[in-house]
C-alpha cells in the first residue's frame, strides 16, 4: 500500500486544504486496473489524520484491495463555503 498526502487549493472551499489516501501498490502495475474507493470523513473534533492514527485502515484497505481517501475539510460540515454562505448562515 502507498500512502499519499496531497496539499492543494480548493476553489470550492476557497482555501488551501489536503487529503491523505491509502492506495494499493501492485507488484505488476496495470494502468487499466481500477480499485473500489472508500471516502472516510472525519468528525467535528478531529481532522483527516485521525483515521491513520487511531484505526487499522491501511491493513483493512490491503485486505479488501481498495483505495481509501481521507479529505481534510476543517469545520465545513462537508458543504462548500459558498453553499453555506448563500443560505444566509454565517
Amino acid at each position: 500500500m502507498a500512502l499519499v498526502t496531497c496539499d492543494f487549493f480548493s476553489h470550492a472551499l476557497g482555501l488551501s486544504t489536503s487529503f491523505r489516501a491509502v492506495v494499493p501498490q501492485p507488484e505488476k502495475p496495470d494502468p487499466r486496473k481500477r480499485w473500489p474507493c472508500l471516502f472516510l470523513l472525519h468528525g467535528l473534533s478531529d481532522d483527516h489524520t485521525i483515521w491513520m492514527r487511531r484505526t487499522s485502515i491501511e491493513r483493512y484497505a490491503a485486505a479488501y484491495d481498495l483505495a481509501v481517501v481521507m479529505p481534510a475539510v476543517g469545520r465545513s460540515f462537508y458543504a462548500t463555503w459558498r453553499a453555506a454562505s448563500s443560505t444566509g448562515a454565517s
